[in-house]
């Protein structure tokens, strides 16, 4: 990832950086017609943003290929005025940090360390929910002063521990298969 880029490889890059935002971003709009969608959003979040993951860390198969999108996404988040919860900011970082452990432990370039990285890195978008499952009383305090008290009782209802593994486990199970889906379409071996 440190050596010289190529001008194809920069501009492949915005793409998947584009598609990664966009498609994230359009996962997350409904949410807030729905409590309930909104705590389920990071399934759909995880498999948008895996595909991108996968075509960086082909594409460039070195240090910081599993974290750069995650990364720009969640400066870029933070500049938008997202991301206000420090605990927030926590998850998108310990997500970031330890796919690209695993991502060196693994051995870079390896097709079985982007199977395995490509998804974790994805789980950076899961994010924006944590606080409701772990500063549960903060969390809803923020949404009562921007939503409509019935939605915020229903974040309420779903923020709960067992909601959040189910979650997380199909999150998983969606980025997985986005990454299968991704090496399929761009013919990725080795």
């Amino acid at each position: 990832m440190l050596n010289r880029w190529t001008g194809k490889q920069l501009l492949r890059l915005f793409g998947c950086f584009a598609a990664f935002f966009l498609l994230v971003l359009l996962t997350q709009l409904p949410g807030y017609m729905s409590p309930f969608y909104w705590t389920i959003c990071p399934l759909l979040s995880a498999f948008a943003a895996a595909g991108s993951i996968t075509c960086v860390m082909d594409m460039k198969r070195g240090f910081g290929s599993a974290a750069v999108l995650p990364l720009l996404w969640f400066i870029l988040y933070r500049c938008i005025g997202e991301m206000g919860m420090p605990l927030m900011w926590i998850w998108v970082i310990a997500v970031i940090v330890i796919a690209e452990i695993v991502h060196k432990l693994m051995r870079y370039g390896t097709l079985k360390s982007i199977r395995v990285c490509a998804p974790l890195a994805s789980l950076a978008t899961f994010g924006m929910l944590i606080p409701l499952y772990f500063q549960k009383n903060a969390f809803l305090a923020r949404a009562a002063s921007e939503m409509d008290p019935t939605y915020v009782a229903g974040l309420d209802r779903y923020g709960t521990l067992w909601m959040f593994a189910l979650v997380l486990a199909l999150a998983v199970g969606l980025a997985v298969l986005s990454e299968r889906l991704t090496e399929k379409i761009l013919k990725i071996e080795k």
